[in-house]
């Protein structure tokens, strides 16, 4: 009986190691995708017990959200899908739009708009320093 339970174990463990290698490829491409624009965001929310969230950001050269997509869920089932509220928004703007939204979800956006203006300071810092 209790070798049974450990080969079921064993098996889940291997089907969880799988579709989580599954999620990472469907991460991995839509980082590919956002390379393209001007500049991108990623903002993660880490759920212990509870839902997490991964938001992408494409921004381009006038701090227009070009594409937005959030992952959000407990499982390895979760995938990518597209933010439609925010997209043609400023990114200086993005507060004001997220009311309502899960906390979450409206953290990991916000973690994205803060890593694309981090990186537009750093660019600064850089350009007159030289």
């Amino acid at each position: 009986m209790g070798f049974e339970i450990a080969i079921i174990i064993f098996a889940l463990w291997i089907v969880q190691g799988i579709l989580s290698y599954f999620q990472i490829k469907n991460f991995n491409g839509k980082i590919a995708k956002f390379k393209n624009y001007h500049k991108y965001g990623i903002g993660q929310v880490k759920g212990w017990l509870g839902k997490g969230a991964i938001a992408i950001l494409g921004i381009d050269s006038c701090n227009n959200i070009v594409d937005a997509e959030i992952m959000s869920g407990i499982s390895v089932f979760a995938r990518f899908r597209s933010l439609d509220l925010l997209k043609g928004k400023n990114i200086q703007e993005i507060d004001s739009i997220l009311d309502g939204i899960g906390k979450p979800v409206k953290t990991a956006i916000l973690k994205a708009a803060e890593s694309v203006q981090q990186v537009k300071r750093l660019e600064k810092e850089v350009e007159s320093s030289m």
